[in-house]
């Protein structure tokens, strides 16, 4: 499948340092790269893919640029984990008990392999008929339940989860997928709105009470949804931010 893929590509006559751009990614996924271990040389990247150091340069500072690579001085370039836990510090702001600004701490509350939803599928390119794994989670602040999130995955890439207590999980999804699945999160998409007349459970809110709602689709390094995730927090401790230079 993936030399079929990388005929289709140079037959779009898609520039080379694009077409070591992709090899590059799909080393990173299918080698399952830890992101301590530094990536091999220009050199020996240009070697392997038969191509110039100034073709594999240009691939890797555009992988830089997407924020899939980081270079570290006299060390290398590694694999970058992006940190998705600050997403949240753009739409809401929440303080401790000593009105500190903190980051709520997550708790997997249920864990199960359900049949597909079509809906839901359809956001992870899935067939009707293929499987998830689904998650409820809830974001905690000095034992007080802040944020609540549904989360669906394909089963075929996260079925390892379904077998684990909800004491396994971490606190941080993202590094548990990558250690326990293989599956290394890249890049997301979210979308904001707000539900009214809407009930949630884990946060007892009241049916006159307006919700926001943050809907997400994670990508992995190949640009491919692998999970979709909605979140729900009161409307009272939104607040947008957002830094432009």
């Amino acid at each position: 499948m993936r030399r079929k893929i990388l005929e289709s590509i140079e037959g779009l006559n898609i520039p080379r340092y694009e077409q070591v751009r992709w090899e590059i990614q799909c080393l990173l996924t299918e080698s399952q790269w830890d992101a301590d271990k530094p990536l091999p040389t220009e050199s020996e990247l240009a070697k392997r893919y038969e191509v110039s150091v100034g073709t594999v340069r240009k691939a890797v500072e555009k992988l830089v640029e997407d924020g899939v690579l980081q270079k570290q001085q006299g060390r290398g370039t590694f694999l970058k984990q992006p940190n998705f836990e600050t997403s949240l510090s753009r739409f809401f702001k929440f303080r401790d008990k000593n009105s500190d600004y903190v980051t709520p701490t997550g708790v997997v509350k249920k864990v199960a392999l359900i049949n597909g939803i079509s809906k839901i599928n359809k956001k992870l390119n899935l067939k009707d008929h293929e499987r998830l794994v689904y998650l409820e989670r809830i974001r905690v602040i000095d034992h007080k339940i802040i944020l609540s999130e549904r989360i669906w995955l394909p089963e075929s890439l996260f079925h390892p989860l379904a077998g684990l207590r909800i004491e396994d999980f971490g606190n941080l999804l993202y590094p548990f997928y990558y250690e326990i699945c293989n599956q290394f999160v890249s890049s997301a998409v979210e979308k904001l709105t707000f539900k009214k007349n809407h009930i949630d459970a884990y946060l007892s809110n009241g049916i006159d009470e307006s919700l926001v709602k943050i809907c997400r689709v994670a990508k992995n390094l190949k640009g491919e949804p692998i999970e979709y995730r909605e979140s729900f927090g009161l409307a009272d401790n939104f607040s947008y931010e957002i830094t432009i230079n």
